[in-house]
């Protein structure tokens, strides 16, 4: 069995392995990302909607033939199907074909020295005097991979972070979801909208993502049964149904929506862990790509430093679990909170909740402070809004008593 060594292992090659590459390679560094599926980007599950704010953050320009979309706000409904409207008359957010995102990530890596290797499925991991040693299988047999650094970015599933010694995210933090590519799809080509009904989606929402031409992306997440209830929702629902009535589906895939807050530990003798991995993830929404590419960035920055650094490369390394809290826990914390408030309620909060919303002129307060990404700002705002106590305190009456 063939050894390979390496400066830096890093498992899964979607936007956070990728972005968490980048940096070390640039330097210099021998860097080679693991994937275990044969094309990167598949199977792809995730809705595409990345905010324009975030990508700057990230310092990424997708290049057209990547973008299906552009909304400027989003319309939400309240299970009696009161609405209101967060939109600022501006591009927003791009929706993106994540299958080609990521192979246009991809290459941006290796056209900065990153080496990927797909069909390479890590089986074991474990520390190795002082490098961390791998097993891989791939379709011609298997490797040994020894590496002075390793980095977890394998997604929910938490494998690999059992077998480094990291904690992993609970079950309870994560909502199954699925969704479809429908056509003939009659809705605004610039408007995403989110529907809050217990009856359809416990817990979470049910989305309608337009992709242009009259085609969208429709999902939802829950804790159990998904598909069945996303099925359900489109046959049923009173509003989303009509959008649908003449629709088609091209075709439909499944996923994981985290809604809890990040693992307590990401950085262990040389070891990272990053994106949803880490836990990493908007609550409120789901997102993942923007928070986990930030917490990734600095990740690769920290490798660098760490490489640059031996032997004191540790220390360097350990920097990186204060930098990424620092800067992104307030909003992670909030969107919890958030998330953890709505999710509890019945129909009747729901309803209480975005109507008292749009009749108190909330959303004045959203269109001006909101960022889809950095949503602590909005809602610390809210809260010191009189106003907000009020629509909170009349929504509270409306607590399910089985969360």
């Amino acid at each position: 069995m063939p050894i390979l060594k390496h400066d830096v292992a890093i498992i899964g090659a979607g936007p956070a392995g990728i972005l968490a590459s980048i940096e070390p390679a640039r330097s210099g560094f021998d860097v080679q990302v693991f994937e275990e599926h044969e094309s990167i980007g598949k199977p792809d599950h995730c809705a595409g909607l990345l905010s324009t704010s975030g990508l700057r953050t990230l310092g990424l320009q997708p290049p057209k033939e990547v973008i299906q979309n552009q909304v400027i706000g989003a319309k939400i409904f309240s299970p009696s199907g009161k609405s209101i409207l967060i939109e600022r008359g501006q591009r927003e957010a791009l929706v993106v074909n994540r299958v080609a995102f990521d192979r246009w990530l991809a290459q941006k890596a290796m056209n900065n020295g990153v080496k990927i290797q797909t069909s390479s499925k890590i089986m074991s991991v474990r520390k190795y005097g002082d490098d961390w040693m791998a097993y891989s299988k791939e379709k011609n047999g298997e490797n040994q991979i020894l590496a002075r650094k390793i980095v977890n970015a394998e997604g929910v599933r938490g494998q690999i972070s059992r077998m480094i010694g990291f904690p992993y995210v609970p079950r309870k933090n994560k909502m199954l979801a699925y969704q479809f590519e429908m056509k003939n799809v009659d809705t605004h080509e610039d408007l995403v909208e989110m529907y809050y009904d217990n009856r359809i989606a416990p817990g979470f929402f049910a989305w309608l993502i337009p992709l242009g031409e009259g085609k969208a992306r429709v999902g939802l997440a829950a804790r159990d049964y998904s598909k069945t209830r996303l099925k359900a929702a489109i046959k049923h629902h009173p509003i989303l149904g009509k959008h649908l009535h003449r629709a088609q589906i091209e075709r439909g895939f499944g996923g994981v929506v985290l809604v809890g807050l990040p693992i307590r530990r990401t950085v262990r003798d040389d070891a990272l862990v990053v994106g949803d991995a880490a836990g990493v993830v908007k609550a409120t929404t789901g997102g993942g790509v923007i928070f986990g590419g930030i917490m990734s960035k600095l990740a690769g920055t920290y490798l660098k430093y760490s490489l640059d650094s031996a032997p004191d490369g540790q220390k360097k390394l350990e920097k990186f679990e204060h930098v990424w809290r620092s800067f992104l826990m307030k909003d992670l914390y909030a969107m919890y909170v958030a998330q953890k408030f709505i999710g509890s309620l019945t129909n009747k909060g729901l309803d209480s909740l975005i109507g008292d919303a749009a009749e108190l002129g909330l959303i004045g307060t959203v269109k001006q402070e909101g960022d889809m990404d950095r949503q602590g700002r909005v809602i610390t705002k809210l809260l010191g809004n009189p106003k907000t106590i009020l629509a909170g305190l009349k929504a509270i009456r409306y607590i399910k008593l089985n969360v």
